[in-house]
């Protein structure tokens, strides 16, 4: 169904249909959805680079990314919403959108994290990411909280625990892919082209070296608002297919239409 001023065609997907929405919608909207992810993912690359400096140890550095990522993520998705629906936007007026809200959705997805990783070996914690992938949605575009929050998720987890397991799985491989592939150009340009390295030595020595750390890390940081473009794709077909949602917006366009021919 096609929604005035909707830059997407609002119907129920398919997995492989999702994350080919993300990529084309990723491409189509690469300005604003690139500067904004660097804006606010690039203080989070920093602070990977200075967490493992400081520890020697990579892990920590990838743990200190992963935690604080969401600040990132929730300014993703949510000027994707607005792209969706045709609303011109700049990295400023983005920014400026974000910067109201951002707080509730980032600290309870810090806690989230902290969650997950106790629960992780129990298994629970893992069932727990696939439900809470649907947080930053319903934080920021539906704007609940406490209870109300937690009941929503459990609405919106019924598309199915297998389909969003399933989404998560080709959404990996496909970022990995994408990863590698831009960390071989990046490769060679800096050993063909600049002579910052030989050959290769991207791959085999980056936990060496925190240039070729900080590399990696941006390479993820720029390949990251796919993945989160997925899940916001998975959450719309949730809402398409639990409750409607397209027939919904097909009638207030209808609706709002019979109003302006009457006042006409």
């Amino acid at each position: 169904m096609k929604i005035d001023r909707a830059t997407i065609e609002i119907r129920p997907r398919g997995l492989c249909e999702i994350i080919d929405l993300a990529l084309l919608f990723y491409r189509r909207h690469l300005n604003p959805l690139l500067p904004i992810a660097l804006l606010f993912g690039l203080p989070i690359v920093m602070l990977g680079l200075v967490v493992y400096l400081v520890s020697g140890e990579l892990w920590l550095g990838c743990l200190a990314f992963w935690l604080v990522l969401p600040l990132m993520s929730g300014a993703v998705i949510l000027t994707a919403s607005r792209l969706v629906f045709g609303v011109k936007l700049n990295v400023s007026l983005a920014r400026a959108l974000y910067g109201k809200i951002w707080a509730g959705h980032f600290f309870l997805a810090l806690v989230q994290r902290f969650a997950q990783l106790a629960l992780i070996p129990f298994i629970y914690g893992y069932l727990l990411r696939l439900m809470w992938s649907f947080t930053p949605m319903v934080v920021l575009l539906e704007r609940l909280g406490g209870l109300p929050l937690r009941l929503r998720q459990r609405t919106l987890y019924r598309r199915g625990a297998a389909a969003s397991f399933g989404l998560e799985l080709m959404i990996t491989l496909n970022a990995t892919v994408i990863v590698a592939a831009l960390a071989f150009i990046i490769d060679l340009i800096g050993s063909d082209f600049l002579g910052l390295w030989k050959n290769y030595e991207l791959f085999t020595t980056a936990a060496g070296d925190p240039l070729k750390v900080g590399l990696w890390l941006l390479i993820v940081l720029v390949v990251l608002p796919v993945v989160q473009l997925s899940w916001f794709f998975f959450y719309l077909d949730a809402r398409i297919r639990q409750e409607g949602w397209d027939l919904e917006l097909g009638f207030r366009a209808t609706r709002a239409s019979m109003d302006g021919t009457k006042g006409a």
